[in-house]
């Protein structure tokens, strides 16, 4: 259950960075007076690449021991993983046509990764918090 609460958070938080990232590209393409159009399909493209940038989390979060090296590698390994996936995935639904477009899905990119990131962060400290506030009152129950 734990897993599938995983997935589900890190799909819809990175859809919607996506989305509000797209709005603001959208926005700043049609007040300098080049207006970006989507096709019908770019949203769905979208919740099917946050769905499969969600599953390497897994394997970040795992609780699965790992040798310490290869422990401090794995955000480099899942950063680039996601960073090649995504480019990918771009590249294959057409999010960029040209080199001004990619490395403007490139800093999205980054940017949407430290905000997940520390989104997830954040929660996973607040349900420390929960439990631990939980626990505290069996304790006092004792």
């Amino acid at each position: 259950m734990r897993k599938i609460k995983l997935i589900l958070e890190q799909t819809f938080l990175l859809a919607f960075l996506i989305q509000v990232v797209m709005a603001l590209e959208a926005l700043f393409s049609y007040v300098t007076g080049d207006p970006v159009t989507f096709s019908w399909y770019v949203p769905l493209t979208v919740i099917l690449a946050s769905f499969l940038c969600s599953l390497p989390t897994l394997i970040l979060m795992s609780e699965r021991e790992f040798p310490k090296g290869i422990r401090r590698l794995l955000p480099i390994f899942h950063i680039l993983l996601l960073y090649v996936l995504t480019m990918g995935m771009g590249y294959l639904f057409q999010w960029y046509t040209n080199l001004k477009y990619f490395l403007v899905t490139s800093v999205a990119f980054f940017v949407i990764y430290a905000l997940v990131w520390n989104f997830s962060l954040f929660l996973q400290k607040y349900d420390e918090k929960l439990i631990n506030d939980a626990l505290l009152a069996i304790q006092d129950e004792d």
